[in-house]
């Protein structure tokens, strides 16, 4: 108990003391600042996540394995953006701040103990992040306008479907509900709804316009750490309130199969790195959502494991595209030679691209190889067959990238990448190979949370 007051005090000290020093101009401070209580924060998660067990706080947070895996998750990833952030904003003391609100409202969606929680954390994670995209880029004016308008319907048909689940229920807690009219009303809606945060097809068609006309470390930190809370909130609300109406996780299958075909296919007609970054994180939603549409301890487990897999990967490549935007190339072509320019970065970019393919000894393939064996074990083969054709087709995309970072050009040198670029990298790097080889520890938790949040909703 006494960790879980500290882990909620060093929240607190963290965005109080990220806007108070929004009154300084000493970068260098503030950036020590939120480094120390990020690593605090996740030191505590860290060591709260063996304790097991669920604790429940003024009827609105919840300590429980899956929250704490979601807790772990969007702090390290918040950790790697902050110094990415830290190198290439213009702005740096005012994404600290906005950030570290936005990490707030995610931590209230991962501690979730109310449709009231979901709703506040999505509002308070989605206005800041807003405000980052503004700050990321110069003409980022219409990426701005864009994700606002996402977040706006996604708020609106939340609303709706919150007031339809208290009108069936007469509770606003997170719990099973029976099954009717109105909740099959409310089940469609929370899946357009969430589908927005999440990045699920067909809610997602402004999202490669978001991505490219960000600054790269805001992309970061949307498709990097943001959409995950999209899937956390969807979890939690599918599984415990919708887990025993099993025909409308059909829907769901039919929505991955979708994402998964619209993405690979669209990504490979796309020349710039950051929209084929955004159409192959449409894909990955989609091999998560069969993770879900299983509906059991299996799938779900499949699904955590995927999410914490693409997080650092989607955060490593695009740290290596900030890099590259820094010297003034954006396109696929522009990683013409990027092996000779620099042979970390090169390997890393295809370490990240072939793991998300499923390259054996990454994270990404244990993702998918546990949510493929899951929908096979379940009766529901045809799901794991379309998402192998799925990944075939990722290849010959990523396989343009790759190709054209190892296709060496006329007067290629040696280019230096700065530390927090190439702390973030290697970060990614070493996780997505470490977990790749040897995955028991993230299975194993990933299943502890599955677990808890499968057995809360039956």
């Amino acid at each position: 108990m006494l960790l879980d007051y500290a882990f909620i005090a060093s929240i607190a000290v963290l965005v109080f003391g990220s806007l108070a020093l929004r009154l300084t101009s000493s970068r260098r401070a503030t950036f020590a600042f939120s480094s120390t209580m990020l690593a605090l924060i996740l030191a505590l998660a860290l060591m709260l996540l063996p304790l097991g067990g669920s604790a429940t706080y003024m009827g609105v947070l919840s300590f429980n394995p899956f929250s704490l895996f979601f807790a772990v998750l969007f702090t390290a990833g918040i950790m790697l953006v902050n110094a990415l952030a830290y190198a290439r904003s213009r702005d740096y003391g005012n994404f600290a701040a906005l950030a570290a609100l936005a990490l707030s409202g995610m931590y209230l969606v991962a501690f979730a103990n109310s449709l009231v929680s979901v709703f506040i954390g999505l509002e308070l994670m989605s206005l800041p992040s807003v405000f980052v995209v503004l700050l990321s880029k110069r003409d980022s004016m219409e990426a701005t306008v864009k994700l606002f308008i996402m977040a706006a319907l996604s708020v609106a048909v939340l609303s709706l479907a919150i007031v339809l689940v208290y009108g069936a229920a007469g509770t606003l807690s997170l719990q099973r509900a029976n099954a009717g009219a109105l909740m099959g009303f409310a089940f469609v809606l929370f899946v357009a709804a969430l589908g927005f945060e999440a990045s699920v097809f067909p809610f997602n068609v402004l999202l490669p316009d978001v991505y490219q006309g960000s600054g790269a470390y805001a992309t970061a930190m949307l498709g990097g750490v943001n959409k995950k809370v999209g899937f956390a909130a969807l979890l939690q609300v599918l599984i415990l309130l919708f887990i025993t109406s099993r025909a409308d996780f059909m829907v769901v299958a039919v929505l991955a199969v979708a994402a998964m075909f619209y993405g690979n296919l669209v990504a490979l007609l796309q020349t710039d790195l950051k929209r084929l970054l955004a159409y192959s994180s449409i894909s990955q939603a989609g091999y998560i959502l069969i993770g879900i549409s299983v509906a059991n301890q299996a799938g779900i487990s499949g699904s955590l494991v995927q999410i914490f897999a693409h997080t650092f990967l989607f955060i490593g490549a695009m740290s290596i595209v900030a890099w590259l935007e820094s010297r003034g190339r954006s396109g696929i072509d522009d990683t013409l030679g990027l092996y000779k320019d620099n042979r970390f970065m090169a390997i890393a970019l295809s370490v990240f691209l072939l793991s998300m393919v499923g390259l054996p000894f990454t994270t990404g393939f244990v993702g998918k190889f546990l949510i493929f064996l899951s929908a096979v074990n379940s009766g529901l083969a045809i799901l794991a067959i379309l998402g192998i054709v799925n990944s075939v087709i990722s290849v010959f995309y990523y396989a343009k990238v790759l190709t054209s970072v190892y296709t060496a050009k006329a007067g290629g040198y040696r280019v230096g990448v700065d530390a927090p670029t190439l702390a973030v990298v290697g970060a990614c790097l070493a996780l997505t190979v470490f977990l790749g080889v040897y995955p028991q520890p993230l299975v194993h938790i990933a299943g502890s949370a599955s677990s808890y949040l499968f057995t809360a909703g039956v």
